[in-house]
C-alpha cells in the first residue's frame, strides 16, 4: 500500500536490523535494549546506544 509506514516488529536486534531497515521504515525493539538481552530487566543505556549508533550509519 503506497505511502503507509511498515515497521518490523519482535525479533529486532543488533545483529539484524540492518536487514530489517531494509525492507520497513522502522522498527519496535524492547527486549534488546534491556540488560543482557532480558525483558523483565531495566534499559541499558550502553545498549541502546549502540543500536542507534548502528541505526544512524545504516540510515545514512
Amino acid at each position: 500500500v503506497p505511502d503507509t509506514v511498515v515497521l518490523a516488529n519482535t525479533g529486532v536486534c543488533l545483529e539484524n536490523v540492518e536487514e530489517q531497515l531494509c525492507i520497513a521504515d522502522g522498527c519496535v525493539t524492547a527486549t534488546t535494549f534491556k540488560k543482557d538481552g532480558v525483558f523483565a530487566n531495566f534499559v541499558d543505556q550502553a545498549r541502546v546506544a549502540k543500536f542507534m549508533e548502528k541505526v544512524r550509519h545504516i540510515r545514512q
